[in-house]
């Protein structure tokens, strides 16, 4: 059974429980185990975080302690790019300032079982690619194994080739046309003659450019339309 790590930043208990409840009716329902661990308190949840959780759950309005969600938001980014976030709030204005520290989505309370259930089958669906399959990587000291789930994107940079994955970058050897090849039945595609992007770390499209991470690439004007099109497909 696929098993996923889930922390819920929530001061109002009865809001933590309910969620509680539906990541287990979910689960029940699915085929997925999830791993549950509350707080009530932004404070206590990033002292205690460790890069060990797959999705959070975070009120915005936080009334104890002193920092509100969206500024806990921040933080964790600024210690964890990739971690799911999923924003709870009842007031629907804040969602937008959510993108800016890449939320998934967000849940507008009182929250409703069938949408919520919508946002982690989205959820599910990104964590389940990332998983990912082993990729071979030659740098200067030998050949590493990476899992394709872990590399953010790929990119040529002078005669070598730049692994950008979560934790750290790696330089390799190779070409990026055979990188493609390999990878491309793996939610991986060219956004520029010079970058192969994993789609599962997409966190937002901004005209000519993607977020992936805490960074920006650009959209190349003759990948644009192929790159849109697997993007599309990707997203459903």
């Amino acid at each position: 059974m696929k098993q996923f790590r889930v922390a819920i930043v929530e001061d109002d208990i009865s809001y933590s429980d309910y969620l509680s409840e539906c990541l287990g009716k979910y689960g029940a329902e699915k085929g997925y185990s999830f791993v549950i661990k509350t707080y009530g308190k932004a404070e206590s949840f990033l002292d205690d975080y460790r890069k060990a959780v797959d999705i959070v759950f975070m009120d915005v309005e936080l009334g104890e302690g002193f920092l509100n969600g969206m500024d806990a938001a921040r933080k964790l980014r600024a210690v964890d790019s990739t971690v799911l976030l999923i924003f709870v709030t009842n007031m629907p204005q804040f969602a937008p300032e959510g993108y800016s520290v890449d939320a998934l989505d967000y849940c507008l309370k009182p929250i409703n079982y069938n949408n919520l259930c919508v946002k982690l089958d989205k959820a599910v669906r990104i964590l389940s690619e990332r998983d990912g399959i082993p990729v071979k990587v030659r740098d200067k000291k030998g050949t590493r194994i990476l899992s394709s789930g872990d590399i953010m994107y790929i990119e040529v940079m002078g005669h070598d080739l730049m692994f950008h994955t979560p934790d750290e970058v790696i330089e390799s050897y190779g070409g990026l046309s055979e990188r493609e090849e390999e990878l491309s039945s793996h939610n991986f595609a060219r956004c520029s003659a010079s970058v192969l992007v994993n789609l599962s770390y997409i966190k937002g499209l901004y005209g000519d450019e993607i977020a992936v991470g805490n960074e920006m690439l650009r959209i190349g004007r003759s990948k644009k339309k192929s790159f849109m099109e697997k993007l599309n497909s990707y997203l459903g």
